[in-house]
């Protein structure tokens, strides 16, 4: 029971790394992530890998949105498919992406790290831009709820 919950952490952290990764580096990464524990640690006396998970976990999306491109003669058009039921493992990278592009797309004087910190905290206390993201999501697939009856089960 210890090995898996450690092994389950070892390959959440893997993930964070990889979807933190710069260029194919794996090592600017983990510096990332290890300036993100630190600043968690100092922002709040909770654990920083309980917060993390607490963050993956509010911001794991059921739901995918897929876009096609279509051509009609020369011009380009993107038509969105929403694709419903989404596996485990994509849930989790999911949810790191939504966290990583909020901190890119935020242009404020803080370092990335530091940017990220907040949106993480924001994530685990179910507030802020990442989850107003998902539930935006959410609620734009339950309008379209009719494709459901077509979805093999």
């Amino acid at each position: 029971m210890i090995e898996q919950k450690e092994n389950n952490l070892i390959i959440i952290k893997n993930k964070i790394v990889n979807s933190l990764m710069k260029n194919g580096k794996k090592r600017t990464g983990e510096k990332i992530l290890l300036k993100l524990s630190k600043s968690l640690q100092r922002s709040t006396r909770k654990n920083s890998q309980t917060i993390i998970q607490l963050a993956i976990i509010n911001l794991t999306p059921a739901f995918k949105i897929n876009e096609q491109i279509v051509k009609k003669g020369k011009r380009k058009s993107k038509k969105i498919i929403l694709s419903f039921i989404v596996k485990n493992s994509l849930r989790v990278m999911n949810a790191l992406k939504s966290i990583n592009f909020i901190a890119k797309k935020d242009k404020s004087p803080n370092g990335f790290s530091k940017r990220l910190c907040e949106e993480i905290l924001d994530a685990s206390a179910f507030r802020g831009l990442s989850v107003e993201q998902k539930t935006k999501l959410q609620d734009q697939i339950l309008l379209n709820k009719r494709y459901l009856s077509n979805f093999r089960w």
